[in-house]
C-alpha cells in the first residue's frame, strides 16, 4: 500500500524541519563519551574525519573538542579525542518481539507499507504503523526496546553501535503512544532520543511513556530514570515520577508529580456472570481513569480498554472465560497519566452457561399434576442441575436433582400451588455455572364442570430464552443450521431476554447464539452456540387388507410403505388386545398364520417401524372368523371325488 505523494513529502520535510530545529552544539565530555586515537606521521585532520567520522564535515567539532588552533597542524604521537556521537556507527540490531493485530512497515526509500511479522528484523530508516487494535514491541540486541500501541506511527531513523562501547537510537513518534524502555548504565553506554513534531526527549537508562494527540501535543511520563525535554530552545528536566506536556509552538511545561494509580474495590475471587462491574477508590486531582484488561502480565494483549470517571464503574460485557490482568492509571485535567497499577488478576469464568428454557412458559398454568422441563443443550454442559422449590428464595425444595444429562425432566404428582424452578450447567471439571432466573408455574385445581375450551397448540412456534443482563442492555440474535454460522437463517436484535419464533419446517438441528450491546453500542462476543433438534415425524398407520382363510392358514396382508420399513404385528381374541395369542416383527408387509383350532372371531393389526426405530400408530384392525362346517376344500379335490362316486 503506497501512501499519496503529498503524505510522503510531508514527512521527509518534517524530518529536516526537525533537525534543523533541534540541531544546537553538543556539550561533549561531561560524561567523557570519547574515543581516543593517536597521531602518526602524515595524518591529517580532515583525513581522520574521512576515516572516522558520520558526517566528514563536522571536522570542526572536533578541533574544537581539541582545542586546535590551527586544525592544519598535528602532530605525530598527539592524542585526539572525538566524540563518540560523531563516529561511524554499525547498524544496531531491532527485531520485533511482540505483535498483535495489523502492523505496518516502510523502510527507507521505500513507498510500499508491507506487513511485520514476530522476529522479523527492522531496519534503521523503517517506519511502523499499527492499526486499531494491534500493538508490536521492538527490542534491540543490547535490551532496549519500544511498545507501540493501536493507532500510532514512528519512525526508527537511527539505530547504531559506535566505537564497541556505546549504542545510539533516535526515533520519531509521529502520532499515537509509545512505551519506551532502555536499559540502566553499565559498562556498556547508551543514549536515545525521541523526537516529536514539537519538542525532544533526550534519554538514557530510562523507561518512560510518550504519546501526540491529534492537536500535536506532546505528552511524557517518566516511570524511571530521567530525561530532559526540550522545546522552542527550553529544557527541563523531568525526574522519575514525574510528567510534562509540549504544546504546539510553546515550551515545556514545568513538570509535575504523577497522580497515584487508583485501586479497584472488592474484586471477587472469580467472576460467574456478564457485565462485571468494578469500582476504584477515588484519586485526589484526578479527572478520567484509564482502565485496562489484558491476557499477560506485562500489558501487551490487551482485550479491554476504556477512560472513564472516577465516579463511573468499569462495566465489561462481553469477555471470554480466563485468566485476565487489571491494570489502571489516574489522568490529571492536562491529560497526564499517572502511574500504573501492578497488574492485578481478574479470573472470569461464565461458562457454562445457564440453559436456555424451552418450557414450560413464565408464569405458565397446567391443568395436570405432571410438568416436563424442557431447555436447549449447553454445549459446554455434561450435566444439568434443576431445582424445584415452593418459594422463590428456594429454602423449601421439591426437587433438587443434579446428574440430569438429558435436556428435558418430567414431574409427577405435583399438589396445586405455586412453584419457583431454576437450572444451572455443570462442566466436565464439575464446576457448576450461574442459575438461569427464577421463573414460576401453577398446578390449578380442575374447575367445576367447565365448557370445553380451544386447546393451546405449542407445536408450531419454539421459545427461547436466556440471562437477563441488567438495565441498558439489548441483543442480537442470531440462528444457523451450522455450529460455525456460516448458513444464518436469521439475525434479529431484541430489547428482552426470549424470543419466540416460529418451529422450523425442515428436519435438523438448529444452532442459536446471542450478544449483548450496551447503550454506547460496544457489542461483546457471541454465546458459545445452544443447540435444538427438530424431528420427522413418525411412519403412517398401515392399512391391513381383509384377512384370506385358506385350508390350514390365514393369510394376511396390508400395504407396502416402503423401503426400511419393519412391522409389528399382533393377533388377539378380543378386540381391545387384551388377550394377545401372536406378537411378531416382520420384515415384509404380510404373514400366513396357521388356522386357530377353536372356532370364533379373531382380530389382528400392526404398526410400521422405520430405520430409525420411530414406530407409528396401529393400524385399525381387522377381524377373521372361524365357524363349524365345512371345510374349506380346493376345488380340484372336489372334482376328483366326484368322479371316484360316478365310477361307483
Amino acid at each position: 500500500m503506497k501512501p499519496p505523494l503529498l503524505t510522503r513529502i510531508t514527512f521527509c520535510l518534517m524530518i529536516l524541519l526537525l533537525a534543523i530545529v533541534f540541531s544546537s552544539p553538543i556539550a561533549y565530555g561531561a560524561e567523557g563519551e570519547f574515543f581516543e586515537l593517536k597521531v602518526v606521521k602524515g595524518d591529517k585532520l580532515i583525513n581522520i574525519c574521512q576515516k572516522y567520522l558520520e558526517d566528514p564535515q563536522k571536522w570542526r567539532e572536533v578541533a574544537a573538542v581539541n582545542k586546535l588552533k590551527n586544525p592544519d597542524l598535528i602532530y605525530p604521537g598527539q592524542t585526539l579525542i572525538i566524540p563518540v556521537q560523531l563516529l561511524k556507527g554499525t547498524p544496531l540490531e531491532a527485531r520485533v518481539s511482540f505483535l498483535k493485530g495489523e502492523v505496518l512497515v516502510q523502510e527507507k526509500a521505500k513507498e510500499e507499507w508491507i506487513g511485520l511479522k514476530l522476529n522479523e528484523l527492522v531496519k534503521q530508516g523503517s517506519r511502523i504503523r499499527t492499526a486499531d487494535k494491534a500493538a508490536v514491541e521492538i527490542t534491540f540486541e543490547d535490551g532496549a526496546s519500544f511498545f507501540l500501541r493501536a493507532n500510532t506511527t514512528l519512525g526508527l531513523i537511527t539505530a547504531q553501535k559506535k566505537g564497541g562501547f556505546y549504542t545510539a537510537r533516535k526515533l520519531f513518534l509521529q502520532k499515537g503512544n509509545t512505551i519506551l524502555r532502555s536499559i540502566p548504565p553499565s559498562g556498556a553506554r547508551s543514549s536515545s532520543e525521541l523526537v516529536t513534531q514539537n519538542a525532544v526527549a533526550g534519554v538514557r537508562g530510562t523507561d518512560f511513556r510518550a504519546a501526540v494527540d491529534p492537536e500535536e501535543t506532546t505528552r511524557i511520563e517518566v516511570l524511571r530514570g530521567a530525561i530532559e525535554l526540550m522545546a522552542q530552545k527550553q529544557k527541563v528536566e523531568v525526574r522519575e515520577g514525574e510528567g510534562s506536556i509540549v504544546k504546539k509552538g510553546a515550551p515545556p511545561l514545568k513538570p509535575r508529580q504523577l497522580l497515584p494509580p487508583p485501586a479497584p474495590v472488592d474484586l471477587e475471587p472469580i467472576y460467574k456472570s456478564l457485565p462485571i462491574s468494578i469500582k476504584f477508590t477515588p484519586i485526589e486531582g484526578a479527572t478520567f481513569y484509564r482502565i485496562m484488561v489484558a491476557k499477560d502480565k506485562e500489558m501487551k494483549d490487551l482485550v479491554y480498554e476504556k477512560v472513564i470517571r472516577p465516579d463511573e464503574k468499569f462495566l465489561l460485557v462481553g469477555i471470554d472465560d480466563g485468566l485476565y490482568f487489571l491494570q489502571s492509571h489516574s489522568i490529571d485535567d492536562l491529560g497526564i497519566e499517572g502511574i500504573p497499577l501492578p497488574p492485578v488478576e481478574l479470573k472470569i469464568r461464565i461458562n457454562p452457561l445457564p440453559p436456555y428454557i424451552e418450557a414450560p412458559a413464565r408464569e405458565a398454568e397446567f391443568k395436570k399434576k405432571s410438568v416436563t422441563f424442557k431447555w436447549l443443550k449447553v454445549t459446554d454442559a455434561v450435566n444439568y442441575h434443576l431445582q424445584v422449590a415452593v418459594e422463590s428464595a428456594f429454602k423449601t425444595l421439591i426437587i433438587d436433582k443434579k446428574d440430569i444429562k438429558e435436556t428435558e425432566f418430567t414431574t409427577e404428582n405435583l399438589e396445586f400451588k405455586r412453584y419457583w424452578f431454576r437450572l444451572k450447567s455443570i462442566a466436565a471439571d464439575g464446576y457448576e455455572g450461574l442459575w438461569s432466573d427464577p421463573q414460576s408455574f401453577t398446578i390449578l385445581p380442575p374447575p367445576p364442570a367447565p365448557p370445553l375450551e380451544k386447546p393451546e397448540l405449542g407445536k408450531d412456534e419454539i421459545t427461547i430464552r436466556w440471562r437477563d443482563l441488567g438495565r441498558g442492555i439489548h441483543y442480537q440474535f442470531q440462528m444457523a443450521k451450522d455450529r460455525d454460522f456460516q448458513q444464518i437463517l436469521l439475525t434479529q436484535k431484541v430489547e428482552k431476554p426470549e424470543i419466540t419464533l416460529p418451529k422450523p419446517q425442515e428436519f435438523g438441528t438448529y444452532y442459536v447464539r446471542t450478544k449483548a450491546i450496551d447503550a454506547d453500542g460496544y457489542a461483546g462476543d457471541f454465546s458459545m452456540p445452544q443447540s435444538f433438534e427438530i424431528k420427522p415425524p413418525p411412519p403412517p398407520r398401515p392399512i391391513i387388507n381383509k384377512p384370506e382363510i385358506r385350508w390350514k392358514e390365514v393369510y394376511v396382508s396390508w400395504n407396502d410403505l416402503g423401503k426400511g420399513m419393519r412391522y409389528y404385528f399382533q393377533l388377539s381374541e378380543d378386540a381391545e388386545f387384551q388377550k394377545l395369542l401372536l406378537e411378531k416383527e416382520l420384515a415384509k408387509p404380510a404373514i400366513i398364520l396357521p388356522k386357530p383350532l377353536e372356532v370364533g372371531e379373531y382380530y389382528v393389526r400392526v404398526k410400521a417401524i422405520d430405520a430409525e426405530g420411530r414406530a407409528g400408530d396401529y393400524s385399525s384392525s381387522q377381524s377373521f372368523k372361524l365357524t363349524h362346517g365345512i371345510p374349506y376344500i380346493p376345488i380340484g379335490v372336489l372334482i376328483l371325488l366326484g368322479l371316484i362316486l360316478l365310477g361307483l
